[in-house]
This record gives C-alpha cells, structure tokens and sequence, in this order.
C-alpha cells in the first residue's frame, strides 16, 4: 500500500472512531481515545485534524457532502426540504454536541466559511422545489430554515434531549407544522 493510500485510510479511519467515540460519548473526549478506536498513533491523528475543531469540521463536511447527495437523489420529491431537514435533525440527535463544537466562537472558526456557505446553498434549492410544490409556506426563507436548524440544536442540548432521538423527533414533527402552509 503506497503512503498515499494508507493516508487516506487512516484519515477515513478516524472519522469513523471519531463519529463512535463522539456518539457514544461526547465531543469533549480526550483525542488520544479516538486516535486508539482507530488503531493510530495520536502524532497520526494530529497530522490529520491539528485539533478537536478541524475534526469536528471535517465530520460536517462529510454530513454536507450526504446532504448534497440526499439532495440530488430526491431532486424530484416535492417535499425535498422536508426530507433534508429530518435527515439534518436526525445527525444532530446522534451526536449531541457536534454542532455546538463546530460553531464555538474561538479557533474552530476558520473552517467554518466554507462549510458555512455550503450550507446554505444546499438549502436553497430544495425550499424553492419545496415553496413550487406548494408543501411548505412560500414565505419561507433559508434563514427560517436555519432557525428551525438551531432550534432542534436547543433540544438535543437540553434536557429535553436526553430522551435521545425521540426528542429530536417529536421536535421536528412540532417545528414542521409550522413549515407547512397555512389554510
């Protein structure tokens, strides 16, 4: 296996030990236990991701990438923003944390604008298929959109959260009725 190859693996690697280290326990574990999940030394995981922020990061820059893959696959699905905001939830009931840990003022960021702008394109399309289709209210915006993102953020950081996935669930099911149009 060339050194490129295995970069590449360990890289994959550690998201992996990093999604079930974080899931299992929190995004706040010490580093050295997600460098041992994935069998690497912590200089490794360090060459990686310089610190929990770039990790984190890159976490999100794999949910995005599935997003957009989510996004191209239901093109034709009316209620297209509907899905990708389940699907959005969803991650954020998984590993509560992560997205408080991405958007931290401090060091982290510097990884964010790209990412940021990212987000925000991936919304845009599917709320105008969805606003076209008549499924959701068609005085919605991105930035409402992103409201309803930070508020199911409030719920799986609080202790209504603690009832794991069915919190976040019964939120969205709550904030998607206000999405829908009204009459």
């Amino acid at each position: 296996m060339n050194q490129r190859s295995d970069a590449r693996r360990n890289r994959a690697g550690i998201l992996r030990a990093a999604e079930e280290v974080f899931a299992a326990d929190s995004v706040n574990v010490p580093l050295q236990r997600v460098a041992e999940r994935a069998g690497v030394g912590r200089g490794t995981l360090y060459r990686h991701f310089p610190d929990r922020y770039a990790l984190a990061a890159a976490l999100y820059e794999e949910r995005l990438e599935r997003y957009e893959e989510l996004v191209e696959r239901e093109r034709d699905d009316p209620a297209i923003v509907l899905t990708l905001m389940a699907a959005i939830s969803a991650e954020q009931g998984r590993i509560p944390g992560l997205f408080r840990l991405i958007w931290a003022e401090g060091p982290g960021r510097s990884y964010l604008d790209p990412l940021w702008q990212r987000s925000i394109a991936l919304l845009e399309e599917p709320l105008r298929i969805s606003q076209r289709a008549g499924v959701v209210r068609p005085d919605l915006t991105v930035d409402d959109l992103l409201t309803v993102v930070g508020m199911i953020f409030g719920v799986v950081n609080s202790p209504a959260g603690q009832a794991g996935q069915a919190s976040v669930d019964r939120a969205l099911d709550l904030v998607l009725i206000g999405l829908r149009p009204r009459g």
